[in-house]
């Protein structure tokens, strides 16, 4: 059974905003990239890096399908499949720290 990091990611900051609405997480992460004041902030940093994640993936794949049809530069389709791979390694390690965060606040004492 295979898992699919970004319910992992959306998992970690569901939980984590419901840490700060409750008190226990006071620090807040400052508006960046045009964020309105009305969002979260590390909640609505992730989606929005997720969201660019999933349109690069979408735009590679693209390129890909085309290169193969014989469509495409084959400089682009390597050039998009390799900034796929990039962000996809760069979403996994983000996963891996926010889980890791996670568990060490499981393991402060009360």
């Amino acid at each position: 059974m295979a898992i699919d990091p970004l319910i992992n990611i959306a998992k970690a900051t569901q939980l984590y905003n419901q840490a700060q609405q409750s008190g226990i997480a006071t620090n807040t992460i400052p508006q960046q990239d045009g964020q309105t004041a009305g969002q979260s902030g590390f909640s609505s940093l992730v989606s929005n890096y997720l969201g660019q994640a999933e349109k690069l993936g979408q735009t590679s794949e693209q390129l890909a399908i085309q290169g193969v049809q014989n469509q495409a530069n084959l400089t682009d389709v390597v050039t998009a499949v390799s900034e796929a791979e990039m962000t996809l390694q760069t979403v996994v390690a983000i996963r891996d720290k926010v889980v890791d965060a996670y568990k060490e606040i499981l393991r402060m004492p009360m």
